[in-house]
């Protein structure tokens, strides 16, 4: 993508200036790939503005803070970590999982495994090496859930009016969570008297939906809920539609995978998973966690934020014990309102927890790559939780883990009573669709932040959307552009308190408004 024009950014749209940051950041990347001279870059860079989210060097709040030897903008950071012979290890590996297919027969099967050579890669969190990992992240626009010049574009809109998958907003430990329930597959009779005409054609679009709906978070740590409860032999898809459809899906898409949650399997399934490990490979097998009640899956997720089906429901009612306020400790800061944790930590304005994080993020994780996509360990996470709840000091330092940070601080937000913009501005924020693309979207925004937050939720937004466009500032080495940001947190700082409300289309448009909020800090929350 490319522009000629000069970009006014205090009167373009979130468009183009959206446009504008891709253009730049895809520019960059081709001097990087032709091996230019920096003199090169300079001459680029000299007849363009510097993108909105960008700010001067001499006005950023933060910027005396970074790496020595930096002054401008287009001083790039360094990484801060020796990635020699990265190289030879991750073209060593070899993903038990990796094939690549022809998806519909067309012989358009990718060959990218064979022609790349040395596969440049990092090592994420868990250890493992994660091959490619900057051109995969490497500010590319998120898919559209619907392409329109896809030649089954109506059908696929009526794929999603089935609500067999959704997305769910974050898991308690900070990863995407995506649901497919099996019991809203529709009767196979229906499809053959249905616009589909035919089974086949159905499934074809259910894939190349299923796909398209992944699209937005397989670059980053994801889960799968899948509820088993309500397949039928009427709706049941056949196993080797199954198990050709799982071959036929891009590793992109299974690598960074962490959890399968199977809730409420059959016996039939337990039996056949072993068959099907032996066919799919062990490392995915690992992945599997089987949930015999919802209950249980309540230690994963937050179930108030899952649309779960209503026969899923009916089938297992939930029951819970909540804990009294007057047994809850003074020190809780998870699973509780801002206002409580605000409460008891006198003279903060900031609660600790967001102050910690964001503190340790900017003097350790700045030059990350895919600071806040990647996950951190389960365990660890739920040990600094419980440091945090029950007082004790938590000091990052010791854990070395940027990622633990970053994980923490989204399930802080995510674990908010009430999210950071509240309940009551949930609709509002959703009928700012046709306000985005105005010319007056800023005050439009900026009245709303500032008259209808609460003063505390305001002060807490504006420290964290001040950081985020700090890391966005680095994006030539984290990877993390307005946009990926906002895909992050987005889901975590706005959501209904109807789970109904909670779909992939008011994710687009919250994720929107929080790109916005990031890209246009300065006009927002300093003037």
């Amino acid at each position: 993508m490319s522009s000629t024009s000069t970009d006014n950014t205090n009167n373009s749209t979130s468009n183009d200036l959206l446009k504008h940051n891709s253009s730049d950041l895809a520019q960059k990347d081709a001097y990087k790939a032709s091996n230019n001279s920096q003199n090169n870059i300079d001459d680029l860079y000299a007849n363009n503005e510097i993108p909105m989210n960008l700010l001067p060097a001499d006005k950023h709040p933060y910027w005396n803070n970074v790496p020595t030897g930096r002054t401008s903008i287009e001083d790039p950071p360094q990484l801060e970590y020796d990635e020699h012979h990265i190289d030879l290890i991750a073209d060593q590996e070899l993903d038990d999982y990796e094939l690549d297919y022809d998806l519909y027969g067309n012989g358009t099967a990718s060959n990218s495994n064979k022609s790349r050579g040395l596969i440049k890669g990092t090592i994420t969190s868990d250890g493992i090496i994660d091959d490619d990992f900057e051109s995969e992240l490497g500010g590319n626009e998120p898919t559209e859930l619907h392409d329109t010049e896809d030649v089954d574009y109506q059908l696929m809109t009526k794929i999603a009016e089935y609500g067999i998958i959704e997305c769910c907003g974050d898991d308690k430990f900070g990863r995407k969570t995506i649901v497919f329930s099996a019991c809203r597959l529709p009767n196979q009779e229906l499809i053959k008297n249905s616009e589909f005409k035919t089974v086949i054609k159905f499934r074809e679009c259910l894939f190349k939906y299923f796909l398209q709906a992944f699209d937005q978070y397989v670059d980053m740590d994801y889960v799968l809920i899948y509820f088993h409860y309500g397949l039928r032999s009427y709706n049941r898809p056949s196993y080797g539609w199954l198990m050709k459809s799982y071959l036929k899906i891009d590793r992109k898409y299974k690598k960074n995978l962490k959890a399968l949650y199977v809730v409420h399997p059959t016996k039939w399934v337990k039996f056949l998973w072993p068959v099907l490990r032996s066919l799919i490979s062990a490392k995915f097998s690992r992945k599997v966690t089987y949930i015999n009640h919802l209950s249980e899956l309540e230690e994963y997720v937050h179930l108030e934020n899952i649309r779960i089906p209503v026969e899923v429901k009916n089938f297992d009612p939930v029951i819970r014990l909540e804990l009294p306020k007057n047994q809850m400790r003074l020190t809780t800061k998870f699973h509780v309102s801002l206002q409580f944790i605000l409460d008891n930590e006198p003279g903060e304005t900031i609660p600790i927890v967001v102050r910690q994080t964001i503190d340790y993020i900017k003097d350790c994780g700045l030059n990350e790559p895919g600071i806040f996509r990647r996950a951190a360990v389960v365990s660890l996470i739920k040990e600094v939780q419980q440091k945090y709840n029950e007082g004790q000091p938590v000091i990052f330092e010791q854990y070395g883990d940027v990622h633990l940070a970053a994980c923490v601080l989204k399930t802080f937000l995510r674990d908010l009573s009430e999210p950071l913009m509240t309940y009551r501005l949930y609709n509002e924020l959703l009928g700012l669709s046709g306000t985005l693309k105005r010319p007056d979207q800023i005050d439009v925004i900026r009245d709303l932040i500032i008259e209808k937050l609460p003063t505390q939720n305001y002060n807490v937004l504006k420290y964290l959307i001040e950081f985020l466009n700090l890391v966005a500032n680095y994006s030539n080495t984290n990877l993390m552009t307005t946009t990926n940001l906002s895909i992050v947190f987005g889901p975590n700082l706005s959501w209904s308190e109807d789970v109904q409300m909670n779909s992939l289309a008011s994710y687009s448009l919250i994720n929107t408004f929080t790109e916005i909020l990031i890209a246009r800090y300065t006009e927002l929350f300093l003037k």
